[in-house]
């Protein structure tokens, strides 16, 4: 079975940016009212920075391309992808009042895990803590790349796609400032909230495409991993 990375999404998830419950829904119709025409249909509100997502520079940028930009070319969408699963506990308490761990990973740590410079790199440590009430990394173990790294990236012509299991590419508490995000975005697409739980480090298949809203700059996503022998399978 290949991996989904996006985890299944309840009402009663919580939301990470002080947004109450990411998800919701309205009854349009329903078979239970006995009314025309006889099928349940809702309306669905999302809250996508709280679930799994794609975002584009429209989302750190005044003027940047927005979700639409990526389908000019399917390059983003399905391709070779590295999973780096960082070894160790490198989070350091950087917070002590509000329990927040932070591990800014270095070139040095990208490399030991990879072979090549990768086209797609989605990135989770061995072990994180899960966020109580949902599925997803604790926004308090803050995971994200050093500037080193990210340059290190881009500097790659086929690289276009970065994925992480926390809930964002940056931590700049307090700054009007997204060096990471904007640094991904010269060449890549950018997933969060992915569910890296379960995935072990490697070289897969990589599959996903966001729903093409016009002018957002983020979208759902549900990304999948496929390995070699599975694709070989389906052949």
């Amino acid at each position: 079975m290949p991996y989904v990375l996006a985890p299944s999404i309840d009402e009663k998830n919580e939301g990470f940016w002080a947004e109450g419950s990411p998800y919701s829904k309205d009854s349009v119709y329903s078979i239970e009212e006995e009314g025309l025409p006889p099928v349940n249909y809702d309306t669905h509100h999302i809250k996508s920075h709280s679930i799994t997502h794609a975002e584009a520079p429209k989302h750190t940028q005044l003027d940047g391309k927005c979700i639409e930009s990526f389908f000019k070319g399917p390059k983003f969408f399905y391709g070779n992808a590295s999973v780096v699963r960082l070894k160790g506990n490198n989070y350091k308490l950087i917070d002590k009042k509000n329990g927040i761990y932070h591990w800014e990973v270095k070139l040095e740590e990208l490399k030991e895990h990879l072979f090549n410079a990768p086209q797609k790199l989605l990135l989770t440590t061995d072990e994180y803590p899960i966020k109580p009430n949902c599925k997803y990394h604790d926004p308090n173990f803050v995971l994200t790349l050093s500037q080193e790294a990210a340059d290190w990236l881009v500097s790659h012509e086929d690289f276009n796609l970065y994925g992480t299991s926390w809930k964002s590419s940056d931590f700049k508490p307090g700054s009007m400032e997204r060096p990471i995000h904007n640094t991904l975005f010269s060449r890549a697409m950018i997933l969060e909230c992915l569910d890296l739980r379960d995935v072990p480090a490697g070289e897969y298949f990589y599959s996903g495409a966001p729903i093409p809203l016009i002018g957002a700059s983020e979208s759902p996503i549900c990304p999948m991993l496929f390995t070699n022998e599975e694709l070989q399978s389906y052949s």
